[in-house]
């Protein structure tokens, strides 16, 4: 189980009163595709987390984008971790898309991102995916509804045991992406960037 992949997609972004300027968003794209997976979307402060980081999510946004069209064939839909990576840049890329205001572009992506499979973590996934889809649309009735299903899914016995990509032990709620999506139905009339916020961060054990 790939948790670290759903934990990264609730990473936190910080606010600041000011926009950044095109300077500080400056970056080595050619650097950044060169990276591999792990290390672009995987890693805390590699990647496009440091434009993330800096409040740069339009170019967060295109990075994504931009990786993904060079070196999205290297990762193979028939192997279970390549395919939870390849969902969660999907994802990823949306959620930057969200925060730098794009929302149309952001839904795209967020409605390519859905599990197939019967297990309690798909379900809540699936969840996640449709509560934070129905606040981007305005559908406050679908959002409530998301997070009272999503409240009664039983967690899974692995779900304690599981560890992170790099085979370090991970320690997220159950269900997880429940507080994010309360967050987004506390901070309704909010921009998704900071209705994504209204919450408490998981964190590694």
């Amino acid at each position: 189980m790939l948790v670290s992949l759903a934990l990264l997609a609730a990473s936190p972004v910080t606010q600041s009163p000011v926009e950044p300027t095109a300077a500080e968003c400056a970056y080595d794209r050619n650097a950044m595709l060169a990276l591999d997976a792990v290390s672009f979307d995987q890693t805390e402060g590699m990647g496009w987390r440091v434009l993330h980081d800096k409040e740069c999510f339009l170019e967060a946004a295109e990075i994504l984008r931009d990786w993904q069209q060079i070196n999205g064939s290297a990762l193979s839909p028939d192997d279970p971790r390549d395919r939870s990576l390849l969902r969660i840049l999907a994802w990823h890329e949306g959620q930057m898309w969200g925060f730098a205001g794009h929302n149309a572009e952001a839904l795209r992506h967020f409605e390519s991102s859905y599990r197939t499979g019967d297990d309690a973590s798909t379900a809540a996934w699936n969840l996640y995916v449709e509560g934070t889809i129905a606040f981007l649309r305005r559908d406050r009735t679908s959002l409530t509804e998301a997070i009272a299903k999503l409240s009664t899914i039983p967690k899974p016995p692995s779900w304690d045991n599981a560890v992170g990509m790099d085979g370090k032990p991970i320690s997220l709620p159950w269900p997880q992406n429940l507080t994010v999506l309360e967050g987004l139905e506390r901070c309704w009339d909010e921009p998704y960037k900071r209705a994504y916020l209204c919450r408490d961060i998981p964190r590694l054990r």
